[in-house]
C-alpha cells in the first residue's frame, strides 16, 4: 500500500456508520489515485475492481446489501474470504445432508 492507496481494509462492514465512514475515503481517493477497472467475478461472487494508479494494487469492492455486509479488501485477500466462505457453506450443506441422513437411518430402524 501506498500513501494514495487505503489506510485499511474492511473485511465488512459491521455498521452503516462504518461503511459511511470507508465511503468518505473512497470518494477523496476515485477522484485523485484509485480508478475502476472493471466488474469482477471470482466463484459466485460479483464485485467492483479498483486499481491504484500510484502502486497498482488492486482492490475488490462489494456493496453490502441487506444481510451481506459487504467488503473491500486487497485482491488476494478478497480471494482468500470467498474461498473461506465458500468452504464454511460446503460444511454446512454437507453437515445437515449427514444428519438428515443419520435421521432417515434412525427411523428406518425404529420399524424394524
Amino acid at each position: 500500500m501506498c500513501k494514495a492507496c487505503f489506510d485499511r481494509e474492511y473485511n465488512e462492514f459491521d455498521t452503516y456508520s462504518e461503511f459511511e465512514e470507508f465511503n468518505k475515503e473512497f470518494d477523496s481517493k476515485i477522484a485523485k489515485s484509485v480508478h475502476f477497472v472493471e466488474n469482477g467475478k471470482y466463484r459466485s461472487d460479483s464485485h467492483a475492481v479498483y486499481k491504484c494508479s500510484n502502486c497498482n494494487q488492486l482492490w475488490w469492492f462489494s456493496d453490502s446489501d441487506n444481510h451481506w455486509r459487504g467488503y473491500f479488501l486487497k485482491e488476494h485477500n478478497a480471494k482468500r474470504k470467498i474461498d473461506n466462505d465458500e468452504r464454511k457453506g460446503d460444511t454446512v450443506k454437507y453437515g445437515c445432508l449427514v444428519i438428515v441422513f443419520l435421521l432417515i437411518i434412525g427411523l428406518i430402524k425404529s420399524f424394524y
